[in-house]
């Protein structure tokens, strides 16, 4: 009788070849790169057709928009309403004087507003809206000093960069939404709405400042006192260990600085001060704020 018994069976039978954990790590490379492609095309996509939006639409949008972010709904503590009714009013036609020296398109129509907040403070958002701070307004003291900011800020929304950089952010973040599932129009709504500071490029700030200086001496005359804030806030920089509020959304190097004091002429020129109406609310404003 034949004895059997069971042949050796090799190794590498039913043995691959592959390595899973390295196949694995190729795929989710590929998929990251892939994710990533997208993303950098939705994001620069919207960027480039942001702008081509009529502004009509963005005002409406924005309109909601500022119902739904708290940082208008800041009121100082001392009740200055009527005050600020007019300061408000004397800002506002300095903002149009500017528009039309910056020959803002007819339907580009710029809205001035207070917000509170202990650190000095400027920024434009979405519709023609130009917020101020109060501690800005409380630290600035010519009309020359705060032409330039509120000039500077009509500059973004004429070039419209805060669509341009809305845009861009909110696209990502509905992609990201339809990605993970998440498609919570409420949650990107108040992301949206909390996103009124915007933060502009070196090359979108320069081309600002450029423009505002242009429009001060269409405005004025000349652009001398343009750089009254700029040096506070400088100032101010070097003598706290952390950066104001405004640095995050307006990089100011000193090279920034120069630019502008390179604009003014060589003669001496008299500048103009604050308005009664904005010296009346300075004094009437305490010196801290409530976020009421």
């Amino acid at each position: 009788m034949t004895e059997y018994s069971n042949p050796e069976v090799p190794h590498e039978v039913n043995v691959g070849k592959s390595r899973p954990i390295l196949d694995f790590l190729r795929l989710l490379s590929g998929l990251c790169l892939v994710l990533a492609a997208v993303v950098s095309l939705v994001y620069f996509g919207a960027r480039f057709f942001a702008p081509k939006i009529p502004f009509r639409y963005e005002g409406a949008f924005n309109e909601s928009l500022l119902k739904g972010s708290h940082l208008f709904g800041k009121h100082p503590a001392f009740l200055c309403a009527a005050e600020e009714k007019i300061a408000l009013q004397t800002l506002q036609s300095m903002a149009e004087g500017l528009s039309v020296a910056m020959d803002l398109p007819e339907e580009m129509n710029i809205h001035v507003r207070f917000f509170g907040g202990r650190d000095p403070n400027a920024f434009a958002t979405l519709g023609g809206n130009v917020a101020i701070s109060r501690a800005l307004l409380k630290n600035i003291h010519t009309e020359n000093g705060l032409a330039m900011v509120l000039a500077h800020e009509i500059a973004h929304i004429r070039h419209r960069d805060p669509i341009v950089s809305l845009g861009g952010g909110a696209a990502v973040a509905l992609l990201l939404s339809a990605f993970t599932g998440n498609a919570d129009g409420g949650l990107l709504a108040a992301w949206v709405a909390d996103s009124t500071r915007m933060s502009f490029s070196r090359a979108q700030e320069d081309k600002a400042d450029s423009a505002a200086l242009a429009a001060l001496k269409t405005y004025y005359g000349y652009s001398n006192g343009a750089d009254e804030f700029f040096v506070y806030i400088i100032k101010k920089r070097s003598e706290t260990p952390s950066l104001p509020v405004f640095f995050g959304t307006h990089p100011m190097p000193e090279a920034r600085l120069q630019a502008i004091l390179s604009s003014f002429d060589s003669v001496s020129r008299p500048l103009k001060p604050l308005p009664d109406e904005l010296l009346r609310l300075k004094s009437c404003w305490p010196g801290t704020w409530t976020d009421d």
